[in-house]
């Protein structure tokens, strides 16, 4: 018999989703930047991108994942198309860059994921990058 609950992460209009979010002290605009230019663009996306990452701006990896901007919000949010060769589906990833006081909010929020699989292996991923960018601006 079932409990009726909703596993964790399952939405009605977004599928699978997950969300992770950490304060750093670093300025807003900062971590914009930050997000955005070598090393860190690396720890999310990949070592040899360097675009402008603008709407329509489209980019695959060496891994293959193809990312295709969807919109952009300059120094607040990003919004963006990811798929994972050989997926046929794209999944929704937005990181925003949040002021809190004199630290900032960087999130990670990525939906309509495959399955709960998908959701833990992503989860498990961006706690990763987080973990990377605090390393790398405690440096």
């Amino acid at each position: 018999m079932s409990s009726g609950k909703t596993p964790v992460g399952l939405t009605n209009f977004q599928g699978w989703e997950t969300g992770i979010r950490r304060t750093f002290t670093i300025a807003p605009a900062d971590a914009w930047e930050t997000l955005f230019t070598q090393p860190v663009l690396g720890y999310w996306l990949d070592s040899n991108a360097g675009l402008p990452l603008e709407k329509s701006d489209t980019y695959t990896t060496s891994s293959g994942i193809t990312i295709r901007v969807t919109s952009v919000t300059t120094g607040k949010v990003i919004r963006m198309k990811w798929q994972q060769a050989p997926d046929t589906d794209a999944s929704t990833l937005q990181i925003r860059v949040i002021p809190a006081r004199e630290k900032t909010v960087i999130a990670f929020h990525h939906e309509w994921l495959k399955n709960e699989e998908e959701r833990i292996k992503m989860n498990d991923y961006w706690k990763g990058v987080l973990d990377k960018i605090e390393a790398y601006l405690q440096r």
